[in-house]
């Protein structure tokens, strides 16, 4: 049997546990990290099904940090998570191939869910 692998990354302790239990739940495998410096190789030759992530990160760009995720980890589907909430980015960051959702803290856990569900 193969499992749907799920990869959360968020700094946020309190949403990573969120997002983290959320994914277990809908029959993901998941690996829950703090920022790409937690990766190993194993997790970059997984090929995830979804990788739902935040783009506030110190020292790099949020467009610059999708674009690193996308070259660096193989993935299906890419959710944004994040307490960014200027539009500009968002619509930026949606623009971007690839990209299937994005969501603002608050989110809406019962989208997100209704998202994943379809993977």
């Amino acid at each position: 049997m193969k499992f749907k692998q799920a990869l959360v990354i968020q700094e946020d302790i309190i949403i990573l546990k969120i997002l983290e239990r959320l994914a277990i739940s809908n029959s993901f495998r998941c690996k829950a990290i703090s920022s790409l410096e937690h990766l190993d190789i194993e997790d970059q030759n997984t090929n995830f099904n979804v990788i739902i992530s935040d783009i506030l990160f110190d020292g790099i760009a949020p467009l610059e940090f999708v674009s690193q995720v996308q070259e660096v980890i193989l993935h299906q589907n890419l959710l944004i998570v994040t307490n960014m909430g200027q539009e500009k980015i968002k619509k930026e960051t949606m623009a971007l191939k690839g990209i299937a959702g994005f969501f603002h803290i608050p989110f809406n856990l019962d989208e997100i869910e209704k998202l994943i569900q379809t993977y």
